[in-house]
């Protein structure tokens, strides 16, 4: 990963340039971190995302929404407590007691949550209707449709668990005495996370630090380990579906040029050239289906293809997805990949069958 990192703050909230996928790749048209702001504290200027510092109330709605975790909060990280969710004795998601605004999660953390722990998640969404930050229901559309999207890859996995919601609000003890008690517990967590942030960084920013990372984001890289660790759940690995999280790619063996654009700008290293260069591989573990590699390729050589093996997810079961021999083009002398008849490259072939007639003799008209 890059060292040289592009960071917008406030006080709380950052916001990375450098993980961005919109950023990574001029034309990607990534806007969820936009669309989910209750606030529209971010902006497109030429095309580039920018957060407006002043206009962030550093709700934390918008992190779960970004494919890459280009977007945190310093007081609550999401993975972290997705990794600690099994040993937790609480099991309610909620962001009046025990996290930031559930805006914070996405489906990876939602069904790492269900297969690693052996009490169901439960999500408080009583609140949601009325919040501040729920303005035109985008907030709450957000995170429902992330449970929802958890609960059927659950459901056509086999797997027992769901991901369950708390719609009614729970009646607590008002007392004057709890009110105190509860606002000392909160000055003493917010004591203890001052006093260990001092030592060590979140885990997300550390793994993000890590040099030898891949550029996988942590949520992917947490749901792969819990499926892994979890298979004797799934009755099934095979699925016909990609289930909007996963993508497996095909590459066409005439069209492709290897030209190596989407190599260069797979933001996870899915697609790597082969060690002789001439062929790409496909790791299908390292794929966030941002669709990058679809768009750039100039030839539509590169699509994506149907159904999804989550053994292959699991264990970054690679492929060979095209291979090529290359030879030297007899006009320009340069190697291109070789798919049979004369040994001429597309770019000499159709310079020759568009502007031969200028080099016709004179003799031969």
């Amino acid at each position: 990963m890059n060292n040289l990192e592009f960071v917008q703050k406030t006080e709380l909230f950052s916001y990375s340039g450098t993980n961005c996928i919109r950023n990574d790749y001029y034309h990607n048209a990534c806007q969820l971190c936009v669309d989910i702001c209750p606030e529209n504290a971010f902006h497109l200027v030429r095309n580039k995302l920018t957060l407006f510092s002043n206009e962030c109330i550093e709700c934390a709605a918008c992190i779960g929404s970004c494919p890459t975790e280009a977007l945190s909060i310093a007081n609550f990280d999401s993975n972290a407590y997705t990794k600690s969710f099994a040993a937790n004795e609480n099991k309610l998601l909620s962001c009046k007691k025990t996290t930031a605004c559930l805006g914070a999660f996405d489906v990876h953390h939602y069904i790492t949550m269900a297969l690693d722990s052996d009490v169901e998640p439960i999500c408080d969404l009583s609140h949601c209707k009325d919040c501040a930050l729920n303005k035109d229901k985008k907030v709450e559309g957000f995170i429902r449709g992330e449970i929802a999207k958890a609960n059927n890859f659950l459901s056509e996995c086999g797997v027992e668990a769901v991901v369950r919601t708390l719609e009614e609000k729970v009646e607590e003890e008002n007392s004057r005495r709890m009110v105190f008690k509860k606002a000392f517990s909160k000055m003493q967590n917010a004591a203890k996370e001052e006093k260990d942030s001092a030592k060590t960084l979140p885990m997300t920013l550390e793994y993000q630090r890590n040099s030898n990372n891949s550029g996988l984001p942590l949520k992917f890289l947490h749901l792969k380990e819990a499926l892994r660790t979890n298979l004797s759940k799934l009755s099934t690995s095979s699925h016909a579906s990609n289930f909007g999280i996963f993508a497996k790619k095909e590459i066409s063996f005439q069209d492709c040029t290897n030209c190596g654009d989407c190599v260069q700008f797979c933001p996870t290293e899915a697609l790597l050239k082969s060690a002789d260069k001439h062929g790409i591989n496909f790791n299908v573990g390292n794929c966030i289906a941002c669709g990058i590699c679809d768009h750039i390729c100039k030839t539509d050589a590169i699509k994506t293809g149907v159904g999804i093996d989550l053994v292959n997810v699991a264990y970054d079961r690679g492929e060979e997805l095209v291979h090529y021999e290359m030879v030297m083009c007899h006009e320009c002398r340069c190697p291109y990949p070789y798919r049979g008849g004369d040994p001429i490259c597309d770019r000499c072939a159709n310079y020759k069958q568009d502007f031969d007639h200028i080099f016709t003799l004179a003799k031969d008209i």
